[in-house]
Formats: C-alpha cells, sequence, structure tokens
C-alpha cells in the first residue's frame, strides 16, 4: 500500500501543475514510515542502495499503475466551462458559487464518470437551485451544453451527498 500510494504521489504530481522529483517523494515517504514505526529518523543517502531499491519499486509501481489506467490519465476539469456557461446564461452572479461546487466535486469520483461539460452544468444548476436563480427550460439551457439531464441529476446528488458527510477530522499519522 505505501509503494502504490508513493507512486500514484508522484504520478498525480507529474499530471498537474507542480511535478515533484522522484527523490522528493521517496524521502518523504521514508520519513513518514519513520515516523510511524517509532525509528530514528535518519537522512536518506541517495546513493545507497536503499534509495536505489525504493526508487526502481517507485517506478514499477508506477508503470503498473499506468498499465491499469490504460495509459489515461488526463482528466479535464470542469472549471473552464463555467464561465462561458454562465455568461450565455447571463447569470454571472453563480460564478463564486458553481466556482467552489466545481471545487469540491474534485473530491469525488464525479471527474471520471461524467464528460467535464456534464459536471460544470451539474454545478451551474446546484448553484441556480441554491440562489433560487431560474434557468431556461424552453428549450432546455443543459442541450446547448451537451448535457443530459440525468447527468446533471447525478452531480447534484452526488454533491449533496458530499455535504451531508461529516466534517473532515484530524488524524494523528504518528502516535
Amino acid at each position: 500500500v505505501k509503494k502504490v500510494a508513493a507512486s500514484c504521489l508522484w504520478l498525480a504530481s507529474k499530471l498537474e501543475e507542480c511535478p515533484k522529483k522522484a527523490r522528493q517523494v521517496i524521502i518523504v515517504f521514508h520519513r513518514m514510515e519513520c515516523r510511524r514505526e517509532n525509528l530514528p529518523i535518519e537522512p536518506l543517502d541517495p546513493y545507497s542502495k536503499k534509495y536505489s531499491d525504493l526508487k526502481m519499486e517507485l517506478s514499477k509501481a508506477e508503470r503498473h499503475i499506468l498499465k491499469e489506467m490504460g495509459f489515461i490519465c488526463h482528466v479535464e476539469h470542469p472549471h473552464k466551462f463555467i464561465s462561458n456557461y454562465l455568461a450565455t446564461l447571463e447569470t454571472p452572479e453563480l460564478t463564486q458559487e458553481a466556482w467552489n461546487l466545481a471545487n469540491d466535486s474534485l473530491r469525488t469520483t464525479l471527474c471520471v464518470r461524467f464528460k467535464s461539460e456534464v459536471v460544470a452544468c451539474g454545478v451551474v444548476y446546484a448553484a441556480a437551485r441554491r440562489f433560487q436563480v431560474p434557468l431556461p427550460e424552453n428549450p432546455p439551457w443543459w442541450k446547448a451544453f451537451d448535457a443530459e439531464k440525468s447527468g446533471i441529476d447525478e452531480v447534484c446528488r452526488v454533491l449533496a451527498h458530499l455535504y451531508s458527510l461529516p466534517k473532515a477530522k484530524y488524524v494523528p499519522v504518528c502516535k
């Protein structure tokens, strides 16, 4: 699990705007393991056999993850659609709320279950409902944005479930 977690973090950092070097990930995970096991925290020598083995395991796990994902790791974020949709619908007052909902949607599986256009429509719809802003029904506004009502409803359900969960609590990693 530790190897996969480190590899997932390394791969995720490569896919976003802040790539990390393998060395950084290995050193941080080594330090966390030392703390978790109540071992003395000693610097990991980048020229040691242990470091070399950890780096090899990191690369192997990354390749395995990529293979399981079919080397498809690009996820389009819904944010880039929100401003355009709200401008088209002439409802700029919903921008901040829709943006916040889109940020929160990244804590769910919505970005891999639906196209970004559908998630964007879902957060626009949820924001409009929250502020009781009417959206055009004839013709249905979501049709213009390549979305289905069922997808929008599911996005709203998932977000409502997310907000019904208790607030996250800090859990110490070390004892």
